[in-house]
């Protein structure tokens, strides 16, 4: 039996195979959303969905039953095998043979026990690729759903009707097309895909910079495709993860290395001398590159976790700085609204709004690649003139209790009115989980006076805000996970003497506003250990 529950989640489905996600799970995704597609496109359309997977040991199974599930349904699924999400995403702003959507059965950063499916269609009215959210998608279908429980006679095998599809190799080349700098580029660089399924770039890549008669030596680490992720998490930007290709560019003398999460849509940097690029410190780098070539002007989308670093890069090159909730279904909406150059996420997602608004690890490679090669310097160089913040890193707090969202929701509640106590001086902001800046400033009475509502685009300004000329000396996020029972917890400062005593501080508080009704535990120490 599957969960339904699933059905409500707010950007994809993800869970634990085979008890939350199963095949019978992706049989009927891939049904309600031909039928939700048909709500959007107009019933006479049959609509054709590319469906990738990623190397995960239960894809495959998953990526079959959706298919047949598509096709049950009177869909077209387009069999589009091993990909990656910003492949198939890339797939469905191109149209890629006539597709309407497109379906990624993966579980991203997640370790290898648990799987998911991501959908996407791109909109008639941005031009960009949007996230179909299975609240809005999935659960109404199921819930309009009767209860005959006989089985299809129309099942379909998961295999494409040709075998040249290339969509691989056309995705590769459009993203080595961003840079007319790579046939001079030389050295070595090592790409860790971390055994997932960003194993499929570097041959791609090779041929490409032959093509354009580059001298440049590229290595890889963790190549083969593994599901069970044998070399490191999924997730490369857990401390450590790295270790092994920080070691490998010291050793090969490289000028810098990237390590793709296990969907490949994500992106971190590490560089010549072997240190870990923050993803906030990269995004404030393509940022403030895309104001530059925007002549100095335009919007930049940063998630609300992001380090202050951001906006104030962004403000200094001469952009606008828009801070929205975290997760690339409220990023891709505030590009949008905004008419955004640039945007990511601290996490490593960084967006493209000239590609359909595209979230891509290759083309952030890319776009930094060319970025180095035109400044002439190394890569520490060239991030070393970006100052990011004293931070506490992500602290993740395990919630144990009867009902962690209940509790977690208590907890930013309690956080929030004990900080918007006037007598704290502070700026609350409530965008995702509580935001608290401090100090208030005389320019700036209240906190939308700081970040200021979109009335046009978002009326309410729960999805996104401007960031006005503020900078906090110290401010903090505690928001809920929407996966895990987890509380995370940012803290970042101008002094770095405060980041352990008020971090620690602040996880004294969780305990007590939690006292023994809940086991707070921390999972995850950020920078702090």
């Amino acid at each position: 039996m599957f969960d339904p529950a699933m059905f409500l989640r707010s950007a994809d489905v993800r869970g634990l195979y085979p008890n939350q996600i199963n095949e019978e799970l992706a049989w009927l995704s891939g049904k309600y959303l031909v039928r939700s597609l048909r709500k959007l496109l107009g019933d006479e359309t049959t609509p054709g969905i590319l469906v990738g997977r990623d190397g995960r040991t239960s894809s495959p199974a998953i990526y079959s039953s959706l298919i047949q599930g598509i096709s049950s349904e009177g869909g077209r699924p387009i069999a589009c095998g091993l990909a990656t999400t910003d492949m198939i995403q890339w797939g469905v702003g191109e149209k890629e043979c006539d597709a309407h959507a497109g379906v990624m059965i993966t579980a991203s950063h997640n370790p290898a026990e648990y799987n998911g499916i991501k959908m996407f269609i791109k909109s008639a009215e941005t031009g960009g690729v949007d996230i179909l959210r299975p609240a809005d998608h999935l659960a109404p279908r199921y819930e309009e759903d009767g209860t005959d429980a006989s089985a299809t006679d129309t099942p379909a095998a998961p295999f494409p009707t040709a075998g040249r599809m290339e969509l691989q190799a056309r995705f590769v080349e459009a993203a080595l097309n961003r840079s007319d700098r790579l046939g001079n580029a030389s050295g070595k660089i090592v790409l860790d895909p971390g055994n997932g399924v960003g194993g499929l770039f570097r041959p791609l890549l090779k041929a490409g910079l032959e093509d354009r008669k580059s001298a440049v030596e590229l290595l890889a680490i963790a190549e083969q495709i593994d599901g069970t992720f044998p070399t490191r998490p999924s997730n490369p930007g857990l401390p450590g993860a790295v270790k092994l290709l920080q070691e490998t560019i010291v050793d090969e003398g490289a000028d810098f290395g990237a390590a793709f999460d296990g969907d490949a849509d994500r992106v971190f940097l590490v560089d010549e001398w072997g240190q870990f690029v923050p993803g906030s410190v990269l995004l404030a780098a393509l940022a403030k590159r895309m104001v530059e070539k925007n002549h100095g002007s335009g919007a930049v989308v940063y998630s609300a976790v992001s380090s202050w670093l951001v906006p104030q890069t962004v403000q200094t090159a001469g952009g606008k700085a828009i801070i929205s909730r975290v997760g690339q279904d409220a990023a891709k909406v505030a590009l949008a609204k905004t008419d955004a150059v640039f945007g990511g996420e601290s996490s490593a997602h960084y967006n493209f709004p000239d590609t359909y608004c595209l979230d891509s690890g290759l083309f952030s490679l890319i776009t930094f690649w060319d970025m180095l090669l035109e400044s002439g310097k190394t890569c520490s160089e060239l991030l070393g003139e970006l100052k990011p913040w004293p931070n506490s890193g992500e602290v993740n707090l395990r919630v144990e209790c009867a009902d962690w969202k209940s509790m977690s929701t208590e907890v930013i509640s309690t956080i929030q009115s004990e900080f918007g106590n006037p007598k704290m001086d502070c700026y609350i902001l409530n965008i995702d989980g509580v935001s608290v800046f401090h100090p208030r400033v005389p320019e700036f009475k209240t906190a939308d006076d700081v970040f200021t509502i979109d009335q046009a685009g978002d009326p309410k300004g729960t999805t996104y805000r401007e960031v006005q000329n503020y900078t906090p000396d110290w401010w903090f996020n505690i928001r809920a996970s929407n996966n895990e029972p987890l509380l995370r917890l940012n803290f970042e400062s101008r002094d770095s003497a405060e980041i352990t005593g008020r971090t620690y501080t602040l996880i004294s508080k969780i305990r007590e506003i939690c006292g023994d009704r809940a086991k707070i535990t921390v999972q995850d120490w950020g920078n702090l250990k």
